[in-house]
C-alpha cells in the first residue's frame, strides 16, 4: 500500500526546551493513526509540525512523495487538512459558509466559491450527518456542533492526509463513537491518511488501525494497535495501573486498576 505522509527523525523546541526528538513513522493511504500521549507530551505540536505551522529544528516530513519544505503554505493544504483542537469565534458565517472554506487552497484570489464547491460543502456535511447545520450560525451552535463542521470543512478541503487533534472534544459519548465510525469509514473508503492526537487509549483500540505512543517528545511504541495497545504499554504511557478486558481477536480495552501505593 501507499504511503501518504512520511516523517522522519523529527524534532523540535521551544527554544532551548526540547519538545520533540527523534520522531519517525509512516502513515499509509487509507489507514487511521492515533497518536497517544499523556498532556504535555507533545502531540500537538507533532501535528503542527506536520503541516508546517511549525517548523522542525531537524527531520524531513513528507506528504505524498513531496517533502513540505519545497512546499508554500498554500500548497501544503491540497495535501493536509487540519482539524484544530480549538477554534475561536469567527464572523457570524453560517455552517455552510464555513465548510466551504474548505476550498480555499484551490480558489485564485478573485475567485468566489461557486456552486460545485457548495455542493462539496453539503456533501462532507451529510457524510457527517449535520445537514441540518447547514444554514446555522456557526457562533451559536455547541462546541460538538463546532467539531463536526470543521471536520466537513477539512473534508471539503479533499486532501490526502488528514490531521485531527483531539477529534471528540465537546462530543457527547454517542456522537464520539460516531464521528469516529464515519471518520474510519471515509478514510477506507476515499484513501485519506489520518493522523488523529487523541486522549482515551480505548477509542484509539477501537477505531485506529497503527498506534504512536509519545512520551517526554520521543516515540515510546508504535506499530498496528493489536501490537501496540498491551497493558505494559498502557502502564508505561501513562504511569498507572490499568487491567485488560478482552473485546475481540484484534484489541482489548483498558480500565483502571485498583488504586495501590505501588507502581508496576
Amino acid at each position: 500500500m501507499d504511503v501518504g505522509l512520511e516523517c522522519r527523525s523529527l524534532c523540535f523546541a521551544y527554544g532551548q526546551s526540547a519538545v520533540l526528538s527523534d520522531i519517525s513513522f509512516d502513515v499509509e493511504q487509507g489507514k487511521f493513526c492515533a497518536i497517544l500521549g499523556r498532556n504535555g507530551s507533545g502531540k500537538t505540536t507533532l501535528l503542527h509540525c506536520l503541516n508546517k505551522i511549525l517548523v522542525p529544528d531537524q527531520g524531513r516530513i513528507i506528504v505524498q512523495n513531496r517533502d513540505i519544505t519545497t512546499l508554500s503554505q498554500g500548497e501544503i493544504a491540497k495535501h493536509i487538512s487540519l482539524v484544530p483542537q480549538e477554534h475561536l469565534d469567527i464572523f457570524p458565517f453560517k455552517v455552510l459558509d464555513v465548510v466551504v472554506m474548505g476550498r480555499t487552497p484551490f480558489l485564485s484570489l478573485t475567485r468566489r466559491p461557486g456552486p460545485g464547491d457548495y455542493e462539496l460543502a453539503r456533501d462532507a456535511l451529510n457524510a457527517l450527518n449535520a445537514g441540518t447545520l447547514a444554514h446555522k450560525n456557526f457562533n451559536r451552535i455547541s462546541g460538538g456542533e463546532r467539531r463536526i463542521a470543521l471536520l466537513a470543512r477539512a473534508l471539503t478541503q479533499a486532501a490526502g492526509v488528514m490531521l485531527l487533534d483531539e477529534p471528540t472534544n465537546h462530543l457527547d459519548f454517542n456522537n464520539q463513537f460516531r464521528l469516529l465510525s464515519t471518520i474510519k469509514s471515509l478514510c477506507r473508503e476515499k484513501g485519506i491518511s489520518i493522523v488523529a492526537s487523541m486522549h482515551d487509549p480505548n477509542l484509539a483500540s477501537l477505531f485506529a488501525d497503527d498506534v504512536i505512543m509519545v512520551k517526554s517528545g520521543t516515540i515510546m511504541a508504535k506499530g498496528p494497535v493489536r501490537k501496540v495497545m498491551t497493558q505494559a504499554h498502557i502502564n508505561a504511557l501513562y504511569e498507572t495501573r490499568v487491567s485488560p478486558v478482552a473485546l475481540n481477536n484484534r484489541t482489548d480495552l483498558f480500565f483502571p486498576a485498583p488504586f495501590t501505593k505501588e507502581m508496576p
